[in-house]
C-alpha cells in the first residue's frame, strides 16, 4: 500500500527508467561504494542457502565499527522494520511522537496496539524540538521516538539534551532514530550512538541505505542494553535479513574512502543548493543539516501538491510534505544531489514560481 514515501514515482521507482528525476527521496546521490556490486557478484551463489539466521558476523563487525558488542546490536530488514519490532516487543502503553517527522513511527505504535500522543512541534520555533518536562507528566507514556536529524525538518538536538532527557526519565524507553547522521557535520555533537548498551533506557536506529546507497536491499541496525536486545529478539521474524544485504553492508562500511568523499561532497553541494534556492522569489529553505533541504512555500497561489504535480511535468519529482502530521500544504522536501541535476531543478523552480 503506498503511503506516501519519497521515492514512490508513479509506475516507477527509478527515474532512470522513466525518465523521472527523482528529488522525493533523499539517498546518496554518489550511489553505492563499488566495492560493494562487487561483493554481491562474489558471494551470488549464497542465494542457494539460508542466510546468517542472526546476522552474528555482521553485528560483530557493526559492533567493532560504533564500539559496541554484539550483544547490543540487531541487525533489520531495514531501519523501518526495527520500528515496528521495538513497541511490539515491549508492549508500551502510550508513545510520544514529535510531528512533524517520519510517518512510521507513530505507525508502529498504533500496530502495537499502543496510544500515539503526535506532539506538535511550532512553525513559530522552526519546528525545533526543546524539552519541557511538561511533556511527561502522563504517568502513562512509557516510549518516546525521536528523529535526529529530522526527516523532513532537517533539525539537530544536542547529544546534551537528549541524554539529560533520558536520565530523567528512567521508566520510558527513547527510540532515537539517526538515520541521516552520518550526513551530519560534526555528529558527536548529536548521536547518542556511544551511550546506548549503558543506558537501559535508550533505543538508537540507524539505517545503511541512505547514506551507502542501496535501499533495494533494506538493511538496519539497532544498538541498546543487552537486556533489551534480549527482550526485542524474543519478538522478531528470523532470517528476515537476506544474505547478499549482509555482505553488501560490510562491505559498505569497510570502504573509509567513500564515506569520507560522500561527506565532502554533501557539505558543499548542500550549502551551494540551499543559496540557490534562497535566491528564488517565494521560497523559504530551512538551512540543511543532511542530504536534504525543508523548504517553505511563500506564495498564496502556490502549493506543496500543485508544485509537485507542475514538477512532474517537467520530468523531476520532489516530496510533497503536506500529509506530514504538523505540517501543510506550503511545504516540500528535495535530496541535495550532484550539481548539474540540482540546478536543474534549480532552474526549473525559477520558471514556474516566476
Amino acid at each position: 500500500m503506498f503511503k506516501g514515501h519519497g521515492g514512490n514515482i508513479k509506475h516507477s521507482t527509478n527515474y532512470r527508467n522513466n525518465g523521472i528525476l527523482d528529488f522525493s527521496a533523499s539517498i546518496n546521490p554518489l550511489g553505492y561504494p563499488e566495492n560493494v556490486r562487487k561483493i554481491i557478484f562474489e558471494n551470488f551463489d549464497d542465494i542457494l542457502h539460508y542466510p546468517d539466521i542472526d546476522c552474528a558476523g555482521l553485528r560483530k563487525y557493526i559492533g567493532q565499527k560504533v564500539g559496541h558488542s554484539e550483544d547490543e546490536i540487531i541487525v533489520g530488514n531495514g531501519s523501518t522494520e526495527l520500528f515496528y519490532l521495538i513497541p511490539r516487543a515491549l508492549k508500551p502503553a502510550k508513545g510520544i511522537v514529535f510531528q512533524p517527522t517520519f510517518s512510521e513511527f507513530a505507525e508502529a505504535l498504533k500496530c502495537s496496539h499502543t496510544e500515539v500522543d503526535n506532539t506538535i512541534l511550532r512553525e513559530e520555533a522552526d519546528f525545533c524540538f526543546t524539552f519541557r518536562e511538561s511533556r511527561f507528566d502522563d504517568k502513562k507514556i512509557e516510549m518516546v521516538f525521536l528523529c535526529n536529524p529530522n526527516n523532513p525538518t532537517g533539525q539537530l538536538v544536542e547529544k546534551a539534551v537528549i541524554l539529560n532527557m533520558i536520565k530523567q526519565h528512567p521508566d520510558i524507553t527513547f527510540v532515537v532514530d539517526e538515520a541521516f547522521i552520518d550526513f551530519v557535520d560534526e555528529p558527536e555533537k548529536y548521536s547518542v550512538i556511544h551511550d546506548a548498551g549503558t543506558l537501559r533506557n535508550l533505543i538508537v536506529v540507524r539505517s545503511l541505505t541512505k547514506f551507502f546507497g542501496f535501499p533495494g536491499l533494506r538493511i538496519g541496525y539497532l544498538v541498546a542494553h543487552v537486556d533489551l536486545v534480549k527482550k526485542t529478539m524474543e519478538y522478531k521474524e528470523p532470517w528476515s535479513v537476506n544474505a547478499l544485504a549482509q555482505c553488501a553492508a560490510k562491505a559498505a562500511l569497510e570502504d573509509k574512502e567513500f564515506f569520507s568523499r560522500s561527506r565532502e561532497f554533501m557539505f558543499h553541494e548542500r550549502v551551494h543548493l540551499f543559496n540557490e534556492l534562497s535566491n528564488i522569489h517565494g521560497l523559504l529553505p530551512y538551512k540543511p543539516t543532511a542530504n536534504y533541504v525543508f523548504v517553505k512555500i511563500n506564495i498564496s497561489c502556490v502549493t506543496s501538491p500543485l508544485l509537485r504535480e507542475r514538477l512532474l511535468g517537467h520530468g523531476i519529482a520532489i516530496r510533497d510534505c503536506s500529509n506530514f502530521i504538523g505540517l501543510n500544504d506550503n511545504y516540500f522536501r528535495i535530496a541535495v544531489r550532484t550539481r548539474e541535476e540540482n540546478m536543474r531543478l534549480v532552474s526549473t523552480l525559477k520558471t514556474l514560481l516566476f
